[in-house]
């Protein structure tokens, strides 16, 4: 129940983004398998268990699951994991596309590439032979959103410290950061001034480019704050 909570908390997440809704299809694995079960196998017949191992560095104490997970996070790459979305009926009486043929743009962290490289060596065994791309899905690479305490890494929300959550309050918000933001800033005024903060690992400022519309605002704080004269 509480990881079937995350997932209804992750979709909502994901329709505040303005998605629009007749281009939007969500699911989750647990109810959707059965769809995308047939390439899934496919996947495990092309991948070998060495191929897994050496690209997720797992040994012989994984767990079977581990092993045979990457297989269900790669089969949605393929449009033909999604027939009833993508295919098999008419519109204004010309057919649609063959879902089998589709080419796939995947945003995602840079932490989910592994999966995505191993799906693009063994894609071509899973599509026609006249596919665009040899069934290989593209990727585009999004930033991670630092947490509070540092800009290496990511937010988690088994560490509610770590993370602003779109049900946090603006008392919330202010007091997460002002207590637990991570600052480049130096210990002393004078040093500030001396030394300047380094951006590069200060939170706030982090934060700041992606929030804060205005880029010669952001260039101006980054300048001022950076070199100390702010």
């Amino acid at each position: 129940d509480y990881f079937a909570n995350l997932t209804t908390e992750n979709a909502k997440d994901i329709i505040a983004c303005d998605f629009i809704p007749d281009k939007t299809f969500l699911f989750s694995d647990l109810d959707y398998v059965g769809r995308m079960y047939p390439n899934i196998v496919r996947i495990w017949k092309a991948v070998t268990v060495n191929q897994v191992n050496g690209v997720f560095g797992f040994d012989s104490s994984a767990n079977i699951g581990k092993t045979a997970f990457p297989a269900i996070q790669a089969a949605p790459s393929f449009g033909s994991s999604f027939p009833n979305v993508l295919g098999g009926t008419k519109e204004d009486g010309v057919d649609a596309a063959n879902p089998a043929t589709l080419a796939c743009l995947i945003p995602c962290a840079i932490d989910q590439d592994p999966y995505f490289r191993l799906t693009r060596d063994i894609a071509h065994k899973l599509v026609p032979s006249h596919h665009p791309l040899q069934g290989k899905p593209s990727l585009i690479h999004s930033k991670f959103f630092p947490p509070l305490q540092g800009a290496q890494g990511k937010m988690s929300s088994s560490d509610a410290n770590s993370a602003i959550f779109l049900t946090d309050t603006p008392e919330e918000i202010e007091r997460k950061i002002k207590q637990h933001a991570f600052s480049g800033g130096q210990d002393t005024k004078k040093l500030q001034e001396e030394l300047g903060a380094n951006l590069d690992v200060d939170v706030s400022y982090q934060w700041l480019r992606f929030f804060l519309e205005d880029d010669d605002e952001l260039a101006r704080i980054g300048q001022e704050y950076g070199s100390g004269s702010g």
